[in-house]
């Protein structure tokens, strides 16, 4: 089954300085929660990643066939 996962660059904003930056890597939802809970993501930075699932082989593979 294929997993449909969200990806931005994220608005953070530093309590110290009250500075407002970007993050310089995308994060997913919950990851972006975790790291920085009050971010906001960056709507023009929207990355849809497709992940196959974990006990899945990719499509091209084979069985005893390396993967690639």
């Amino acid at each position: 089954m294929d997993t449909l996962i969200e990806f931005f660059n994220w608005w953070v904003v530093d309590e110290r300085t009250g500075d407002r930056w970007l993050t310089t890597y995308k994060l997913s939802r919950p990851d972006a929660q975790r790291a920085f809970p009050c971010a906001e993501p960056e709507p023009l930075t929207r990355d849809v990643r497709h992940f196959l699932a974990a006990s899945e082989a990719p499509p091209s593979s084979r069985p005893g066939a390396k993967w690639s």
